[in-house]
């Protein structure tokens, strides 16, 4: 365990079992946004909290493996009664089809409460509350905020549509806001970015990041008014699960370590840019601090004139 806790990522752990395009399966593995925001912001830093809730079926052994990647999980506590666990079947033309295992109350049940919060875990610089119940994101954020800790905040796709005002509130405690572009037009019913970047801003984020899947991302910067568009990084797609998390992480460490959101925005694409290279989070699990340096090196000439 890491006693200086720099980050901490909060959300949900799950177990997947997946079947692949060729037929083949892998089992009982273990994925979340926890685990993907948390591994995307490993590449950059070290001291990375965890804050989550895991039922029985979730194995010492994956426990064993986040702290072998250098991941604190004192904020992770374990539940009576069963994961979330999910079916996920990949199509060759690259759709998911996604078959929920277990009773929808069993997300709620494990998601992260102000409750869990080690006291250590309010000495970080920043949190990343990836997708979960937006209950649970809206006390976290006023916990971290009191707490004097940098708040960056992804709304759940269904609170977007269902609890609007509730996301609206969150946002009074938030200092980056980063929602998808879906997310996004649920919550403002608009495709102009730049202007629902503005509007966000309006209701508390200092920063708003519009995560654009394969076009990248806008960065809106409220005290400049400035605008700025990142596009990915050029690689083959072959799992987008979990980019979006990764990102998170990789942006919330980047933060960390530079208080300067375009770079950050840059290291989140780096990080999201091994999620999506193979099935799983097989190679976040895999690459290394000196990997994601030389890709972000790599991203920076390619894309100088940015």
């Amino acid at each position: 365990m890491n006693n200086k806790i720099k980050i901490v990522v909060a959300g949900n752990f799950t177990i997947d079992d997946m079947v692949l395009p060729d037929g083949r399966t892998s089992m009982n593995v273990a994925g979340g946004d926890v685990l993907y925001g948390a591994l995307g912001a490993r590449f950059w830093v070290d001291g990375i909290g965890m804050l989550s809730r895991a039922g029985e079926q979730f194995s010492q052994q994956n426990l064993d493996a986040c702290v072998l990647a250098g991941l604190d999980i004192s904020g992770v506590s374990i539940h009576s009664g069963d994961d979330v666990r999910n079916w996920i079947i990949y199509e060759n033309d690259g759709r998911r089809n996604f078959i929920y295992r277990t009773d929808p109350q069993r997300f709620h049940d494990l998601s992260p409460e102000a409750c869990d919060v080690p006291e250590a875990y309010k000495q970080a610089s920043c949190i990343f509350l990836a997708a979960m119940p937006i209950n649970n994101q809206l006390a976290l954020a006023k916990v971290f905020k009191a707490a004097g800790v940098t708040v960056l905040f992804d709304p759940h796709e269904e609170d977007a549509s269902d609890n609007k005002s509730l996301v609206y509130d969150t946002l009074k405690y938030t200092d980056i806001f980063m929602p998808s572009e879906e997310e996004a037009y649920r919550l403002h019913h608009s495709r102009d970015y730049k202007e629902i970047a503005k509007h966000f801003a309006q209701h508390g984020p200092e920063t708003v990041i519009i995560k654009l899947g394969s076009k990248g991302c806008l960065v809106y910067q409220k005290s400049l008014d400035c605008y700025t568009t990142l596009p990915c990084f050029d690689t083959q797609a072959i799992d987008v699960t979990g980019a979006g998390d990764a990102f998170g992480g990789g942006f919330t460490a980047g933060f960390a370590l530079t208080n300067n959101v375009v770079t950050s925005a840059m290291y989140g694409t780096v990080s999201a840019s091994f999620a999506i290279e193979d099935f799983g989070s097989i190679q976040l699990s895999s690459k290394n601090k000196s990997d994601a340096v030389a890709r972000l090196d790599e991203y920076k000439k390619k894309y100088i004139n940015l």
